[in-house]
């Protein structure tokens, strides 16, 4: 599937939505992103390839934001499949970019361990990122508080984050793992 993805984006369209209160999924059938409206501007958990960062963009305008506003992009780890749009969304956007702490030599010099060659496309976006994440980290941006959790196994830096997700008097518990176990 790699290779289809990076050949014909277009077959893995997904139509965005709210998954609960300010959550919103984002991504394709084959890689999942989400959205979340800090009330400060917007989080990106997972930046996905850059041959669909067009219709990640395009997802983010037909849920009514603008991708503009993204202040934050949080990459689980450093796998092609959720780094590769970083560099290019961060053109557009700005936004300030993390990455967990063992990942980042990766995502600035280890193409060969991105596993972009299971795409059959070269590395081409290194990038360095804004902050490198530890266990225990905190990133706040508006209303929203990640909790960083270190979570080694599919890559050395791999991440999980946990939040809160508001949705008017109802608050819930919500995580984004960054593949243990797989």
């Amino acid at each position: 599937m790699p290779a289809a993805i990076c050949a014909e984006p277009c077959r893995f369209h997904t139509e965005p939505f709210r998954v609960f209160g300010n959550l919103f999924y984002v991504g394709n059938r084959a890689v999942c992103m989400n959205l979340i409206d800090t009330g400060e501007g917007l989080l990106l958990l997972d930046a996905g390839y850059p041959q669909t960062v067009y219709l990640l963009l395009e997802s983010i305008r037909r849920l009514g934001f603008d991708p503009r506003d993204i202040r934050c992009i949080l990459n689980t780890h450093a796998h092609y499949d959720h780094i590769g749009g970083t560099r290019a969304l961060t053109e557009l956007t700005d936004a300030e970019t993390y990455l967990g702490r063992d990942d980042v030599e990766l995502a600035m010099t280890r193409p060969e361990l991105t596993e972009a060659e299971l795409t059959g496309m070269p590395f081409h976006e290194a990038y360095r990122p804004d902050h490198a994440l530890s266990d225990g980290d905190m990133v706040r941006l508006g209303r929203t508080v990640i909790r960083c959790a270190h979570t080694p196994g599919h890559t050395p830096g791999a991440m999980s984050y946990f939040f809160e997700v508001a949705d008017g008097e109802r608050t819930f518990l919500a995580g984004i793992h960054g593949g243990p176990g797989q």
